[in-house]
């Protein structure tokens, strides 16, 4: 089938006839691991600097009640992809595949006619497939062609032994401690860190697309600002650790985090020295992807394609940063929970107005929301909803509320977040107001006067629990590969250790 003639079977499938002079937006999704919602110079940080990200704010939208509906990098990917919950895309937590028939939104393009492609983190199971991308440049060695990804890279150039996060000999102060050891200085060229390395990927992808007609979505997916704590010596030494606000340590702390053991010392945090250096790597590293933003920002200008591209920003959950003596993520309060987004559409776009958007919209909103403002439609048993008429500041009925869950769980609505710990930490629950203990201090759940709010919270989990769609179908679309694996397969890439990027992978 010619293009054109595909093209045209696309429109008439669509009920939108398509004439020759037509075509989808491009689609430029970037994606940033472990990012706080209010690590951003435009949401009022004090500290870091993010002018090209503040740009493309005042160019679009900024959601400042974003949250990812399952705070650790698998799950909040998958669902990101598929629209759909963890519980029920089945990745509930990394290095664990999606159920049986789930599909993700790089197939659902590329079946509409777009071309895709990845450089960077997708952190799916099993981590040989391509899941819908044309081109696969991975962080690591993910993907159908590892030897295209960066640990691969650095092999070459740097010998057999090296690694993407090498860092110089002395340049950490907490060499024995599980979280502090994390921090150093890289130890090649800056150009081999993975920020930018990546970033020259995506702009050798812009540029093998200029002059083509077919629209293209390209996910630039940067592993930062995730730990551990190495970046070149420039930023890494950007900010003075003693300038960096930082939250104050729980006055039991050091008892706390002296009852963890192995990996778990690694999410807490008693020493204010060490929260203050890690905190201003982390800044460091936001302010480089900022940079490198900007990079691809001025290629789409020069290669023309800017008005026609669809730019979204955000992230797959947060860093507690020390808030309650914690780090990382996983969990259900702010600082792991709520995270950045930045929507642009295409040159006109009604919702490019540079204003805010207060209202909680859910990293499952995604999915409907690309495909609706491309002209697609939306597949039946996504649980996701478009936000583009919200964008638009038209939907007054919008749902304005975000469900999560990993081990715990959480309701989040304008004023309260409901939390419920029972089924993990052998806790109960806790419930906060939002509106007036944003640093949620004050757990209210013992007070009789919410008492009919918490057990209203409590029936909605129920419900919302219970609420289990099959997956998504698309008339004509063939089944991708990834969607329905073996028995084998299945438990091959529940054994794998998701930390561990150099282990051999099936190639597809």
């Amino acid at each position: 089938m010619q293009r054109r003639d595909f093209l045209a079977a696309t429109g008439a499938a669509l009920g939108q006839p398509l004439d020759a002079q037509t075509r989808r937006p491009n689609i430029l999704f970037i994606m940033v691991d472990e990012m706080r919602w209010d690590a951003l110079h435009c949401h009022g940080h004090p500290v870091v600097d993010t002018p090209n990200l503040d740009r493309l704010a005042k160019q679009g939208v900024r959601f400042t009640n974003a949250y990812t509906v399952a705070p650790v990098c698998s799950p909040s990917r998958a669902c990101t992809f598929t629209g759909r919950y963890a519980d029920v895309n089945g990745v509930i937590t990394n290095a664990l595949p999606a159920n049986d028939g789930e599909i993700f939104l790089p197939s659902v393009l590329k079946h509409y006619g777009y071309h895709t492609a990845i450089s960077g983190k997708l952190h799916y199971a099993p981590r040989g497939y391509s899941f819908g991308f044309d081109q696969f440049w991975s962080f690591s060695a993910e993907g159908p062609a590892p030897e295209l990804g960066l640990n691969a890279h650095i092999q070459r150039k740097y010998g057999k032994g090296a690694r993407k996060w090498d860092r110089v000999d002395g340049t950490c102060p907490w060499p024995d401690d599980e979280l502090g050891r994390d921090v150093g200085v890289f130890k090649y060229a800056d150009e081999d860190f993975e920020t930018e390395w990546l970033t020259d990927r995506s702009l050798e992808y812009l540029r093998s697309r200029n002059g083509k007609q077919q629209p293209w979505f390209l996910f630039t997916s940067y592993l930062k600002p995730h730990s551990p704590s190495v970046e070149p010596a420039k930023w890494l030494k950007k900010y003075d650790p003693k300038a960096i606000p930082v939250p104050k340590l729980p006055a039991d702390a050091k008892a706390v985090r002296a009852t963890k053991r192995g990996q778990q010392r690694r999410h807490f945090i008693d020493d204010e020295q060490m929260l203050r250096v890690m905190s201003a790597a982390y800044y460091g590293a936001i302010a480089h992807i900022d940079q490198q933003v900007g990079r691809i920002f001025a290629e789409l200008d020069k290669l023309g394609m800017t008005d026609n591209t669809l730019i979204l920003f955000t992230a797959d959950h947060g860093n507690m940063l020390g808030d309650r003596g914690r780090f990382f993520k996983g969990i259900m309060y702010e600082g792991s929970s709520h995270v950045p987004l930045i929507w642009k559409g295409p040159k006109g776009a009604p919702e490019n107005t540079g204003r805010t958007e207060e209202k909680i919209v859910e990293n499952i909103d995604l999915m409907p929301t690309l495909l609706e403002a491309v002209g697609l439609p939306v597949p039946e048993r996504v649980q996701g909803r478009s936000f583009l008429k919200l964008a638009r500041g038209k939907d007054p009925q919008w749902k304005d509320h975000c469900f999560s869950q990993l081990s715990t769980a959480m309701i989040r609505t304008p004023q309260f977040k409901f939390i419920d710990n029972s089924r993990n930490l052998g806790a109960d629950f806790e419930l906060y107001d939002m509106r007036n203990d944003p640093r949620e201090q004050r757990n209210l759940v013992s007070e009789a006067r919410h008492r009919d709010r918490i057990e209203s919270f409590k029936r909605q989990l129920t419900q919302w629990r219970a609420d289990k769609p099959a997956p998504i179908k698309i008339t004509g679309m063939a089944v991708p590969d990834y969607a329905f694996l073996s028995k084998q397969e299945r438990e091959e890439a529940r054994g794998a250790t998701p930390r561990d990027d150099t282990a051999p992978r099936r190639r597809r």
